[in-house]
């Protein structure tokens, strides 16, 4: 399961701009953490981390917006949900191979090949979306976020 990110350096007594700041930046540190296995495809589960770490992320974008210029709060909501909504068809590829797997060892002899083929059409898919995935996160101004969370 996803856990939570670590927010390193917080206080009770901080002001709330710099909360905010640390507590983004561990969301942003969280939601790229699993990228490198998302890409290599090692591990459905680190999609999964990854899609929860992106929804912490741009609820934390909508809690502390008011933080940031108009500008800054639009321009990493939009990577945000960008990334996101890249990642979606890849997991919704990985939820149904993992059923149709499972129904693959109890199918009959007749129903095999339907859902051999079901399969690969799904694998294919995930290939695409994964590819598209791939793009994205090239894409991603992470750079943005250093400067808009950056104590200066």
């Amino acid at each position: 399961m996803a856990r939570a990110p670590r927010y390193e350096g917080l206080s009770a007594d901080m002001p709330l701009r710099e909360a905010a700041r640390v507590l983004l930046r561990a969301l942003v540190a969280a939601a790229l953490e699993n990228s490198g296995a998302v890409l290599r495809g090692e591990d459905t589960r680190a999609v999964h981390d990854m899609r929860v770490a992106i929804r912490r992320l741009r609820s934390g974008l909508s809690a502390f917006e008011g933080c940031f210029s108009t500008r800054q709060a639009r321009a990493m909501r939009h990577a945000t949900r960008r990334i996101g909504r890249k990642l979606g068809p890849v997991r919704d590829a990985d939820v149904h191979l993992a059923a149709l797997r499972g129904t693959l060892g109890g199918a009959s002899a007749s129903e095999r090949p339907g859902l051999i083929h079901a399969v690969e059409t799904l694998l294919s898919r995930r290939r695409a979306a994964l590819a598209e995935f791939a793009i994205e996160l090239s894409q991603f101004d992470r750079q943005l976020f250093d400067r808009a969370l950056s104590d200066g």
